[in-house]
């Protein structure tokens, strides 16, 4: 009995996450360049909100200059699943939509030249984020039924210009981040496994597998700090050239776990016999990769700009996911995830059709560092393409706006989850489809002295 609830309890504390750049990331920074599908972003200086791909193009300023930009995240997703409790009865079906939530992510930088040679600056933006969103009583609950994960950064920066042509710049990350997990308990299974246990034949519960659910709610914070470092190079005028990189942040985050107990008593039985299912602290590791971006752009002639750009994320160190409860009864949940490093990158075309109005068309490959054999439910994650457009607009010499639009059309991610694999003792058997689209809108609003 008490082997048996320590399989579901090992569980308890899973996080989920999924976004929409690769595995959770977010690369919405800014609004401007998202037209480009980011493509240069860490060697185009124009705007300020670019400062979140290289703090280097500080150097960029005349004078000082703002933006604040807003990107929605409008999504279209599906999935068709099939799953079985741990005990092997049937789940049945779900064909679930919408899994992934709407959101608004908000960027504001600011960037004030001190003299010829010094830049200083600021940043605020969400790099790392998600929500999804299954409900109650789908197939695959006993995985993931709701995650909401959040991340504020923001990240004074200072760059240094010893010559015209280059720049360096570095800059400190500090790391807000909330998150609310939860995911449904199989008691119905427990109360089954003890009911055998019973040499008399009578069972001490009456439940069956799958239809007598509690459920687990972590809601935890974290603070972390990192650096940025960058570079600029411009060996022309018409040649710019940029490359940063982002550390990894090392996290814990620590908060409440709080059950929901079935109504069959299975659960208080085993609080009051064994001390399980209590409501205590935890904590999950949760590690943010390093990232390293470099771009270009090509100043072709007075109304024609080409640029590139790439960036790879380390996504191998996150290799498990372990979360712990300071109750001493509950053991730590160790999950295998066994991502791989994920590279990204773009290609984009701006046209200057009038002296106020600039036009812009950008491609993109992201490839995700999930892998088939360990792909979650809350991580239904797969490579995508992008295509992007939009257009900025110069009301004054000081004031702009810009406004872009950007289509994600993702790989049909499947999932096969047995019960035999490591962790999924408790679970069940989970075998799925998931399809996913998603559409960028992004508005910019730039000042300039």
């Amino acid at each position: 009995m008490r082997r048996t609830a320590l399989c579901v309890l090992a569980t308890s504390l899973l996080l989920t996450t999924s976004a929409f750049a690769s595995g959770y990331g977010l690369r919405e920074f800014s609004a401007s360049t998202l037209g480009l599908s980011y493509a240069g972003s860490a060697a185009n200086g124009e705007t300020a909100s670019t400062l979140a791909f290289n703090p280097a193009l500080l150097a960029d300023v005349k004078d000082w200059d703002a933006a604040a930009s807003g990107i929605g995240i409008l999504p279209n997703t599906s999935g068709s699943f099939t799953g079985t409790t741990a005990a092997g009865t049937p789940l049945g079906t779900s064909t679930p939509h919408g899994i992934v939530n709407t959101a608004l992510v908000p960027d504001f930088s600011l960037r004030y030249r001190l003299s010829d040679e010094f830049v200083v600056g600021v940043v605020t933006s969400s790099p790392w984020g998600m929500v999804t969103n299954y409900g109650p009583s789908w197939v695959g609950r006993y995985y993931a039924t709701y995650s909401d994960v959040k991340t504020y950064n923001v990240t004074p920066m200072v760059s240094w210009q010893p010559v015209p042509e280059f720049a360096i710049g570095v800059g400190v990350q500090v790391q807000y981040l909330n998150g609310r997990l939860g995911k449904a308990i199989d008691f119905g299974t427990i109360g089954c496994s003890i009911n055998c246990m019973n040499p008399l034949g009578t069972p001490f519960f009456h439940v069956l597998p799958g239809q007598d659910d509690g459920s687990v709610l972590l809601k935890a914070q974290d603070w972390t700090e990192g650096f940025v470092v960058g570079v600029t190079w411009k060996p022309t005028p018409d040649w710019s050239f940029g490359a940063s990189y982002r550390s990894r942040l090392d996290g814990k985050m620590k908060g409440t776990e709080t059950f929901t107990l079935d109504g069959a008593g299975v659960g208080a039985t085993l609080n009051a016999v064994y001390g399980m299912f209590a409501n205590s602290t935890a904590s999950a590791v949760f590690d943010n990769p390093d990232v390293f971006t470099v771009g270009a752009r090509w100043h072709i002639n007075d109304q024609w700009t080409a640029l590139a750009g790439g960036d790879w994320t380390g996504w191998s160190a996150f290799k498990t996911l372990t979360a712990h409860a300071t109750n001493p009864h509950q053991p730590d949940d160790v999950s295998d995830m066994n991502w791989k490093d994920s590279w990204f990158g773009s290609l984009g075309v701006e046209y200057q059709a009038c002296q106020d109005l600039i036009l812009r068309l950008g491609t993109a490959y992201d490839e995700s560092p999930t892998v088939d054999e360990f792909r979650t439910p809350g991580i239904p994650d797969n490579s995508r393409y992008w295509v992007s457009g939009g257009f900025g607009y110069q009301f004054t010499d000081h004031m702009g706006v810009d406004f872009s639009i950007a289509r994600l059309i993702a790989e049909k991610a499947d999932i096969n989850l047995l019960a035999s694999d490591p962790g999924n003792s408790s679970r069940g058997w989970l075998q799925g489809v998931v399809h996913m689209g998603v559409t960028l809108v992004g508005v910019e609003f730039t000042y300039r002295q």
